[in-house]
């Protein structure tokens, strides 16, 4: 990278930082931070407990508490297991802050997460910067940096590579730096070192150790290379068959082991059959169109300057009849490995994808695109619509995500009745909330699990079903809470 796009990119990464300082550490409350309540909720359990305790498996509640409401005894475990830790993701977005935290010797934290959240970022854009690099065949161009300065400074990164931290976060490093990787072995006339292989797999084992999403670069990479062989037999499809078959196996592989340290294969199974229902396409209660208008809406609130600039500058060069591949010689490469994973993501977790955070995963495509079609435009008009795209970013962002004391006391809310129930509610009660929110973001501030019931008698039933004695039954009253102490 030459030194000008280094400077330019860590100050364009100053600038976000700048944007987001203001909201870092503020009550964890709206907009998908209950992905980071839940990661540390799962963090403090290890480290109040031990790692091996729970034998490295995340939470979204607190165990030990949890723990005594299901039976005890091995022909219990797998019911034990499904109600207490969480299966839905591989665990290295929880390992790698935990290990951090540890290393540093601070228990873990809000703002300590955010901010590792937001140094994933820059290795995030500058995985971009060379992506899109590699995509022009290295030839000098404006477009990296455009790019990477555009994936700095619009509203889905700025958002979810700070205060949201989750694996769908924590992802798209790995996930990116392996794009790099991949186009250096998957370009035209392209002659991979035993380092680029290995650089590939390792990123592919790491992106696979994430999340769901490795699944899918997996399956595109594989694709790709199956569809050039067939064109150019000097298409190394063997390696990357293997390469990919190896990571796979050793991702999956210690996956699956962790996991059945607490459950059961075939209850494994079951579990991610009942979530494929609830997250994936295909269920009985799917409405593919409500879904499909929020994934629009999503996308709206994450990138709509960058939707704005992308249309401005298609109909420029659709005007002047020219051809986007004279410019960018795998701009073909670089759209199928960065959109057809998304795609695939969307296609087959279609519930899942309403949840706005996953459209993070389009902005390499998004900000690569933008960034290319940018570097063509007249040089005296490139950085004047750079500027104006990242400030419309920055304004959207904040419209989305207002300042501390702009926001109506709205991220204030589960801070407040969390530390409520931790004053109202002894140890050896159980915390029941009827009519109000029992979101992670209120169990950690209550360091307490909250029980959501419809009312004080169901919270009786409740008791008596699992043998417990006593209870507290949180409900709103006027413009607070109260607290009612109930026996069975």
């Amino acid at each position: 990278m030459p030194r000008r796009d280094l400077l330019v990119l860590l100050a364009a990464f100053a600038l976000s930082v700048a944007v987001r300082a203001p909201l870092v550490d503020r009550p964890l409350s709206a907009h998908h931070e209950y992905c980071t309540a839940f990661t540390l909720i799962a963090l403090t359990n290890w480290w109040e407990d031990g790692f091996i305790t729970h034998q490295g498996m995340p939470s979204g509640g607190w165990i030990r508490e949890g723990e005594a409401l299901y039976p005890s005894g091995p022909a219990h475990r797998n019911e034990r297991a499904a109600g207490l830790y969480y299966f839905s993701h591989p665990p290295l977005a929880y390992d790698l802050p935990y290990a951090l935290f540890v290393l540093t010797t601070i228990p873990p934290n809000a703002a300590g997460l955010q901010w590792m959240n937001i140094c994933f970022h820059l290795l995030t854009a500058i995985g971009l910067y060379h992506v899109v690099r590699l995509a022009l065949d290295r030839a000098p161009s404006l477009a990296p940096l455009f790019a990477s300065t555009l994936y700095l400074l619009v509203p889905a990164p700025l958002w979810f590579h700070g205060n949201a931290y989750m694996s769908d976060m924590f992802v798209q490093v790995p996930w990116v730096w392996q794009l790099v990787f991949a186009l250096r072995i998957l370009r035209r006339g392209a002659r991979a070192t035993t380092r680029t292989w290995a650089g590939f797999t390792i990123l592919l084992f790491l992106t696979l150790y994430t999340s769901w999403l490795g699944v899918f670069a997996l399956m595109t990479v594989v694709l790709i290379a199956f569809a050039r062989w067939r064109t150019d037999r000097g298409v190394p499809v063997l390696g990357i068959f293997g390469c990919s078959a190896l990571a796979f196996i050793a991702a999956f592989g210690l996956t699956a082991w962790r996991f059945l340290q607490v459950i059961d294969a075939h209850a494994l199974i079951a579990h991610f059959e009942e979530r494929f229902v609830v997250r994936g396409s295909f269920g009985a209660g799917t409405d593919i169109l409500a879904s499909l208008q929020q994934i629009a809406v999503n996308y709206r609130i994450s990138y709509l300057p960058v939707i704005v600039l992308l249309m401005f500058l298609f109909v420029v060069r659709w005007r002047r009849g020219k051809v986007f591949d004279h410019v960018v010689p795998e701009i073909k490469l670089f759209v199928a490995l960065t959109g057809l994973p998304v795609l695939l993501d969307h296609m087959l977790l279609l519930q899942y994808a309403e949840h706005d955070f996953a459209a993070l995963k389009a902005a390499p495509l998004l900000c690569g695109l933008a960034g290319m079609g940018l570097a063509e435009v007249l040089r005296r008009w490139q950085w004047t619509m750079l500027v104006l795209t990242c400030l419309a970013g920055v304004a959207y962002f904040y419209r989305t995500n207002p300042w501390p004391g702009r926001d109506g006391r709205r991220y204030a809310q589960e801070q407040e009745l969390g530390r409520f129930i931790a004053a109202n509610a002894a140890q050896d009660e159980l915390v029941f909330g009827a009519g109000i929110s029992t979101e992670p973001q209120v169990t950690w501030y209550a360091h307490r699990n909250v029980l959501g019931v419809a009312d004080e008698e169901a919270a009786r039933r409740f008791l008596v079903e699992h043998g417990r004695d006593r209870g507290v039954v949180i409900e709103v009253n006027g413009m607070g809470y109260a607290a009612t102490h109930i026996m069975r």
